[in-house]
């Protein structure tokens, strides 16, 4: 069977037998032997504009539509001419460019991070090594192009990835291990971001407060005003919260800060009785 860029459409069997023909050539085509066979049909682009446009939006489908639009009159031409290469040979350029120039791992395209979280999930990693493939996921879901309080769950859910599983995953066993304070604040600033750029379950709250809880082992920085914001947003985790930082104070020997909490805890009235009875623990193991 011929796989040459101008293989004609009726030369094969059946539509699908084309398209995995299509599909096999492109895959097998430099973006430099595209570009060529681009120009040779009067679309006049270079790999330079394009990674121009892309780095202005950061974004793979708006920079298709970009110059989809751009080179519509041309695209329709190249389409009727009932050769294997047809106008899809723009889109296929465009991704082969930016994989080209810029590390796929750092592209905040859906499509690249759901392959880098697929190979998480399926294979074993380095504990260190995984927070900080974590770390870089967060960083690129927030420059990743989406609505405001947009559903991530759902974002991800059609590639098989549980993505609130994953990150409890992650962040489970993030207190028993030694930690670099400016790192430990990279996921933490990390984590309100998600939280404040998407709409998110309340697991990720108390991932924020494991993470806040394990920070504060080496810093107390910001400490009040943290607390004050996630009891401000989410009140139902006041009593959770406090508990969790007053018994890390108390593993570290912080006796003022744990005098000052307990004062404060002591002052919320519970919303519930799961809220009362947490107040009750808080005042048996600290008091």
């Amino acid at each position: 069977m011929k796989t040459t860029i101008h293989t004609l459409k009726k030369e094969y069997k059946d539509n699908q037998t084309y398209l995995n023909e299509k599909q096999n050539l492109f895959q097998n085509l430099t973006y430099m032997m595209i570009e060529k066979e681009l120009n040779h049909n009067d679309i006049d682009i270079k790999h330079e504009e394009v990674m121009d446009y892309y780095k202005k939006c950061e974004d793979i489908d708006e920079t298709i539509a970009f110059f989809d639009e751009k080179y519509d009159q041309q695209l329709d031409k190249l389409g009727e001419k009932e050769e294997m290469f047809d106008d899809d040979a723009l889109v296929f350029y465009i991704v082969k460019v930016i994989e080209h120039f810029v590390d796929i791992h750092q592209i905040p395209d859906k499509n690249y991070i759901a392959s880098d979280l697929l190979e998480l999930i399926q294979k074993d990693h380095d504990y260190h090594d995984l927070l900080e493939q974590t770390e870089s996921i967060m960083k690129r879901l927030i420059r990743m192009k989406h609505e405001k309080n947009q559903d991530l769950q759902n974002t991800f859910s059609p590639y098989g990835i549980d993505l609130e599983q994953f990150f409890t995953r992650v962040f489970q066993e993030i207190d028993y291990i030694e930690h670099q304070v400016s790192f430990l604040t990279k996921l933490y600033s990390l984590l309100k971001e998600l939280q404040n750029e998407y709409a998110l379950s309340l697991r990720y709250v108390e991932i924020r407060m494991d993470v806040l809880s394990t920070l504060t082992k080496y810093t107390q920085e910001n400490l009040d005003e943290e607390i004050k914001d996630i009891c401000k947003h989410y009140p139902q985790y006041r009593f959770m919260l406090y508990y969790k930082i007053m018994t890390t104070l108390q593993q570290i020997g912080e006796t003022g800060l744990l005098k000052k909490y307990y004062y404060e805890v002591n002052a919320c009235i519970p919303m519930n009785e799961e809220q009362k009875d947490l107040l009750e623990v808080i005042q048996e193991i600290f008091g």
